[in-house]
């Protein structure tokens, strides 16, 4: 059995997601109520300068084509309608990463070493754009743009007190204290 039939059919007790990353399954509790409130606030502050015809989602599940990995962003923001047209089909929930404007994950405990390294490479590597990094631990957040070859050529941190710039289209300042709070 292939590695992504093996993911497809895990049954996972309640409150368990599954990703895979570097070519393994890797099995994580849902976020918590702190971890959900850092999106919900970010939410409030992109929808305030949303782009025409993007869309912020939670739970989604992308994968990388080139590797075959498959990422749950805490939120990603793509167009209302990616790729083909959307159906009922078991297949849709199933996005190609590719189609990502911008990926952003919450850092947790479980997810630390994922979220700076294997998916900074996935998303730069996948092409997307930009890639929020949200560390309450650490008290940053930083900021991964113009992927090129599997890396961003660029890394903007911010920490309490001040800002990264998400650049067109969404032409925001995202200020680290209310996230990181």
């Amino acid at each position: 059995m292939d590695l992504p039939t093996l993911h497809e059919s895990l049954k996972l007790p309640d409150g368990y997601r599954s990703e895979i990353i570097d070519g393994s399954i890797i099995v994580s509790p849902t976020p918590t109520f702190r971890h959900s409130k850092i999106i919900r606030r970010l939410e409030r502050a992109l929808d305030r300068s949303m782009p025409e015809g993007l869309e912020a989602y939670q739970t989604l599940t992308l994968e990388i084509t080139e590797t075959g990995d498959r990422y749950v962003p805490d939120l990603a923001l793509l167009p209302e309608t990616p790729g083909e047209e959307e159906s009922w089909e078991e297949s849709d929930w199933i996005l190609p990463a590719e189609d990502l404007e911008l990926a952003v994950e919450v850092v947790s405990p479980s997810s630390a070493l994922h979220d700076w390294q294997a998916k900074v490479k996935g998303y730069a590597t996948a092409g997307v754009p930009l890639y929020l990094v949200i560390d309450p631990r650490k008290s940053e957040i930083a900021l991964s743009s113009n992927p090129e070859k599997g890396e961003y050529k660029d890394v903007a941190r911010a920490v309490r007190g001040a800002s990264v710039k998400l650049p067109e289209p969404f032409n925001l300042e995202i200020e680290a204290t209310p996230l990181l709070t």
